[in-house]
């Protein structure tokens, strides 16, 4: 359970630095094919949704973020699945350089790994769901990754 531990906080490293570095523009690649991404009831399934919301994302202009995961906590699930829950602490504004300290959100987050082990490119566990709940958020700001709007 600790290797796996390990690895899930690698993912959720890697899942913060592809957005707050890389525009989310590489994200899909750590879900599964048909995995899913939902945030507050919003969902985007299979990697090419979950891309597709971050490219909306970026076409509205500069982004600054960063997102701080913390209290992982590894589940073993029924049918040989494992899965993780955490807290991830948001900051982001629209635009670049220096931005209030002030947190955008603090939502509960909750993984189902893919069952088929890690992903051999990366060796990291492949996500099957993530399912975002927000318990605090700045009542002036609201989040901006428009899921859920495939067309």
């Amino acid at each position: 359970m600790a290797t796996l531990l390990q690895a899930v906080e690698r993912l959720m490293a890697e899942f913060a630095y592809r957005i707050d570095f890389e525009q989310g523009f590489t994200i899909a690649e750590l879900f599964s094919p048909d995995g899913y991404y939902e945030s507050d009831g919003k969902r985007s399934t299979g990697r090419a949704a979950i891309h597709q919301a971050y490219v909306r994302r970026a076409a509205r202009g500069p982004r600054t973020s960063r997102h701080l995961f913390t209290n992982v906590r590894v589940v073993r699930l029924p049918d040989e699945k494992y899965g993780a829950t955490a807290i991830m602490l948001l900051f982001a504004r629209d635009g670049d350089g220096l931005h209030p300290a002030v947190p955008l959100s603090v939502a509960d987050v909750t993984d189902v790994y893919a069952s088929d082990g890690m992903s051999a490119d990366s060796g990291l566990p492949r996500i099957e769901s993530r399912t975002l709940r927000t318990i605090f958020a700045d009542e002036n700001e609201s989040p901006v990754l428009p899921l859920g709007q495939e067309t």
